[in-house]
């Protein structure tokens, strides 16, 4: 990548904080519907989580994220004790091949972490 390249990069890099990458297990809820997940990477303020869903469960909870993109969530993880922190989800995607599983991601905003 060349300097400007790099330069460019950066100038359009919104985040506050670097992210570091994570490993853990986390469970959340959209409307009632339980998800399973793992968080991949975080920051003071965010923490970006990645699910496998069927597609109908995929399909559920983006019809409800369309309706409401900034939509609140409680999200629920362990490490060496449980934690409970509510965020605002900023971005959403769906990867799908295919294939079942789907791939879900949803990046969210963690003030209370900071």
């Amino acid at each position: 990548m060349g300097g400007n390249a790099v330069a460019e990069k950066n100038a359009n890099e919104r985040r506050k904080y670097r992210r570091i990458a994570v490993d853990f297990p986390v469970t959340y809820r959209i409307r009632g519907t339980t998800v399973l997940g793992r968080a991949l990477d975080g920051c003071n303020e965010g923490l970006l989580i990645e699910s496998r869903l069927a597609l109908r469960t995929a399909l559920q909870i983006l019809g409800i994220l369309k309706r409401k993109p900034a939509s609140r969530l409680r999200v629920e993880f362990t490490h060496k004790k449980s934690f409970r922190v509510e965020g605002e989800i900023r971005h959403f995607h769906l990867d799908f091949s295919g294939n079942e599983p789907c791939r879900f991601v949803v990046g969210l905003f963690l003030a209370a972490i900071a």
